[in-house]
């Protein structure tokens, strides 16, 4: 069932849960996230990275294919452009059938920030489309350093701000995670985080999550974030199992290892979906 992300936040906001975004991009990948999520009987939200979707021969068809195995199943399925900077991508993604768009404009001054993702959030929703925004920025984890996050973190009042010009219906925030591997362990600044929860009225967003502890990512769902980001660590994990089943038997073949890659793909979906609270919270219209 297709689903907007708005719908599928707000439901976890009013019961307390949090959803899973999981980065598709191959039909492997699709059918794993899929699968997972309706063994489960859990809300997913399926991720195409910017580059995935400015690919010419891989972004409309993949989003396509996502839109028609969304509409075969019964849990709530968004599909969601993650991290758009450009326009024409941002446009491509609507185009080609996502429910949701992420716009990244965190990068930029507070004011061209705002413009550029109230100018999104016009076009989108106008079609229907939820539009997730971001603020403060989660950077790369290999310029993590014994302090933390080497970019801006989140201010609440400017949290706040942002979300009621810009009319986001979910707000990523920077709270201490980066994306992809740590230089450093992670820290998380919960009281922030809690902050922010008290002052924005739109379900919040934790990027960068990949490798930041079970802990802590169970915890910040607790304390309020309602989406959580995660790929590389599912990317490290499935390479690790093809790696291993290679050196176990090495008569497979790409078809072997790829069915290998995605069941371990879809078994770390189905944790993290546990993990967050999700199972069992699909609906129906």
């Amino acid at each position: 069932m297709l689903a907007t992300l708005k719908e599928i936040l707000a439901r976890a906001n009013k019961e307390n849960y949090t959803v899973l975004a999981a980065n598709i991009f191959n039909m492997e990948s699709l059918l794993a996230i899929i699968g997972a999520a309706e063994k489960e009987n859990a809300p997913i939200i399926l991720n195409i990275g910017q580059m995935r979707m400015s690919d010419e021969k891989l972004g409309a068809p993949l989003t396509h294919a996502a839109r028609e195995l969304a509409e075969q199943v019964a849990v709530p399925v968004c599909i969601n452009l993650d991290h758009g900077t450009e326009r024409a991508v941002l446009m491509k993604a609507m185009d080609c059938g996502c429910t949701s768009v992420m716009i990244d404009a965190s990068k930029l001054p507070y004011d061209e920030n705002v413009a550029y993702t109230r100018e999104i959030v016009e076009i989108a929703h106008s079609r229907g489309i939820s539009v997730e925004g971001e603020i403060g920025h989660v950077g790369p984890g290999n310029e993590y350093t014994d302090r933390g996050a080497k970019d801006g973190l989140t201010e609440p009042e400017t949290a706040r701000a942002y979300a009621e010009a810009t009319g986001v219906d979910a707000l990523a925030v920077a709270i201490g995670t980066a994306h992809g591997t740590y230089k450093k362990a992670p820290k998380i600044d919960f009281e922030r985080l809690e902050e922010i929860k008290a002052v924005v009225d739109v379900p919040l967003v934790l990027h960068g999550a990949s490798c930041t502890g079970e802990d802590k990512l169970k915890e910040a769902a607790q304390r309020g974030i309602r989406k959580i980001n995660m790929f590389t660590e599912f990317l490290i994990d499935t390479a690790k199992a093809i790696n291993e089943a290679y050196a176990k038997d090495d008569t497979l073949n790409y078809d072997n290892l790829s069915a290998i890659a995605k069941n371990t793909y879809e078994e770390k979906v189905r944790h993290y979906i546990r993990l967050y609270g999700g199972s069992g919270k699909a609906w129906s219209r």
